[in-house]
């Protein structure tokens, strides 16, 4: 029971801001130009496109949610590069 509590109160907030509309009240947690420019990059979008839905700061890195396309997606942040979740950048096996 515990654990879907727990998964509903991930999926659901998700779920909401994934859809193409804002809510008229809804502001951004940051406001980080840098990381709209490279998201909208990545997913050849434009930066007017780009919602940040979530934003978990610490020293040097970060966690972000971010909406493009209509779509929620995760990017980190390490130092002063930003990528996107999961992806291996030091990965270079053909």
């Amino acid at each position: 029971m515990k654990k879907l509590i727990f998964t509903l109160m991930f999926a659901l907030p998700t779920f909401y801001f994934a859809q193409e509309e804002k809510p008229k009240d809804f502001k951004e947690p940051i406001k980080n130009n840098r990381l709209k420019k490279f998201v909208a990059i990545d997913n050849g979008v434009d930066e007017k496109e780009v919602t940040i839905i979530r934003a978990q700061n610490g020293f040097g890195s970060g966690i972000y949610t971010v909406c493009a396309k209509g779509q929620p997606i995760q990017y980190q942040k390490m130092g002063t590069v930003f990528m996107r979740e999961g992806k291996n950048p030091f990965n270079n096996a053909k």
